[in-house]
């Protein structure tokens, strides 16, 4: 992604590249996090989404007309996720406004506390010592990109293994993916934290990462037997983390 071009012809030109690949090969692939410059699974369209240079109708209707209804299936929930997500936190404004006041509270603890501030900056420099974690930090800034699967696992590493505000994770994010949306990011990590789905944080699994980074991986690390953040804002229904793309 470090060669994205911000034009709707680009965007285009990706989406026809890409049509092919949206049926059973997206659904069998999908998952799998190759690395940087390696994402050839899942379509990298969710910049040009997010910007509206390429519109999530347009990319459902290809993927129907070349596919059917069968087999773009998963390909076509992905897509709508993103919208879902906008439409969800439309509509619960509150969880927004309780996002915004907890990260100036974390961001004045930074302030405050000099450990912490230590231990944040170590993940958002990919200096944690954690292999898979550390790839994905610099991945990250260095091409404004993650696969939805390897958001998932930073996320939970980020809470549940180092013990970090989710809130300054979902900044960092917010603040370097090009396809960084309120609505999508702030839900996913609140999603992965246990309070999208109340009780039901989303842990990360050193088995599961090294299957699905295709051996890239093979970490080990436990996360921290702790309850979900605590978060008064309204709990929302049962769904799980959109993907991205």
């Amino acid at each position: 992604m470090t060669d994205w071009t911000p034009t709707r012809a680009e965007g285009e030109r990706i989406l026809q590249a890409f049509i092919p690949r949206m049926g059973r090969r997206y659904a069998g692939g999908r998952n799998t996090d190759h690395g940087p410059g390696a994402h050839k699974a899942v379509s990298v369209l969710s910049p040009y989404i997010r910007r509206r240079l390429v519109l999530e109708a347009d990319v459902v209707a290809a993927a129907l007309a070349a596919h059917g209804p069968e087999d773009a299936e998963k390909f076509v929930q992905e897509v709508i996720w993103r919208g879902y997500f906008k439409g969800w936190m439309e509509r619960r404004p509150q969880v927004w406004q309780s996002y915004r006041s907890g990260l100036e509270g974390d961001l004045a603890a930074l302030d405050r506390d000099r450990r912490l501030r230590r231990d944040v900056q170590r993940a958002m420099d990919g200096q944690t010592g954690l292999d898979c974690f550390d790839a994905w930090a610099a991945e990250l800034v260095e091409t404004g990109y993650l696969h939805n699967h390897a958001r998932m696992w930073f996320a939970s590493i980020w809470i549940f293994t180092l013990g970090l505000p989710w809130r300054l994770g979902a900044d960092f994010f917010y603040r370097h993916l090009l396809d960084g949306d309120a609505a999508s990011n702030t839900l996913g990590w609140r999603w992965v934290a246990g309070l999208h789905t109340r009780g039901k944080p989303y842990p990360a699994d050193a088995q599961n990462i090294a299957t699905f980074t295709a051996g890239r991986f093979t970490p080990r690390f436990a996360a921290r037997p702790a309850p979900p953040p605590r978060d008064r804002a309204e709990a929302g229904p049962p769904d799980r983390a959109s993907d991205h793309g």
